[in-house]
């Protein structure tokens, strides 16, 4: 193994059949000594399992608050990926894990725990949530409603890059700036910070993320490639067999 490896970032839609396809060849082609997925180790493990978390479950893993609010975004997810006809038990993840396996290559879980995501989450959101909400979209002009309209009828398999849903994400950001400060800046520098540890360690990977992560992931993997002395966080593993090792980088 060289002394430092390669990233190679694959923005996905996570339900899209076309993105499923880009994952699996991306994969054969580059022939990485490992896969990363924008998984934790819970979630991993639910989706090997087949086994879709219900509240009952998360209610034993979490507060009762924040399993409930895990519970509604999972379900509304899940809504919206249906209207669109796309399969919400078929994912670019799965491709990613299936793809992995065929290959004997590890499985490299990069993104948050469930648990700290909706902790952060819960406690940044408050009774003044709505009505600051209401306040910006009001502010909103009538041409920037139909750059979005236009952003959000962008076909799935035309989106390449972070630049494709850039516009959303930025539109997240104004009107819903705590739920992006959690669910978007804290992820992406979660999971530029363990790629940049394998990349240290001189692994050669493929990481599977979503399209909305992709430019802040990339700025901030840019970013730490000229910070030396940046401390480099655990990365936990998955081997083919479903056995669990860590990759501890001091």
């Amino acid at each position: 193994m060289s002394d430092h490896g390669t990233i190679t970032l694959v923005p996905s839609v996570h339900f899209s059949p076309t993105h499923r396809r880009r994952v699996r060849e991306t994969i054969r082609e580059a022939e990485p000594d490992l896969v990363a997925v924008e998984l934790d180790e819970s979630r991993f493990d639910r989706l090997e399992g087949n086994d879709s978390a219900d509240l009952d479950e998360l209610t034993r893993e979490l507060p009762p608050p924040m399993a409930i609010a895990y519970s509604m975004l999972q379900t509304l997810q899940r809504t919206v990926v249906r209207l669109y006809g796309l399969d919400p038990e078929q994912t670019d993840m799965e491709a990613a894990i299936e793809t992995a396996a065929e290959r004997d290559t590890d499985v490299a879980l990069i993104d948050e725990p469930i648990d700290e995501i909706v902790a952060a989450l819960s406690r940044r959101l408050g009774p003044l949530t709505i009505p600051k909400t209401m306040l910006r979209m009001q502010s909103m002009g009538p041409e920037e409603y139909a750059d979005q309209i236009e952003m959000l009828s962008l076909p799935f398999e035309e989106i390449t890059s972070g630049d494709d849903v850039q516009p959303a994400i930025d539109h997240l950001r104004r009107l819903f700036p705590d739920i992006a400060a959690v669910m978007i800046d804290r992820r992406d520098r979660a999971m530029a910070g363990r790629l940049h540890a394998l990349r240290s360690e001189g692994h050669d990977v493929v990481a599977v993320i979503g399209a909305g992560h992709h430019n802040g992931v990339q700025r901030r993997l840019d970013d730490l490639e000229s910070r030396a002395d940046e401390k480099q966080p655990s990365v936990p593993i998955r081997s083919t067999d479903r056995t669990v090792t860590r990759i501890q980088i001091e």
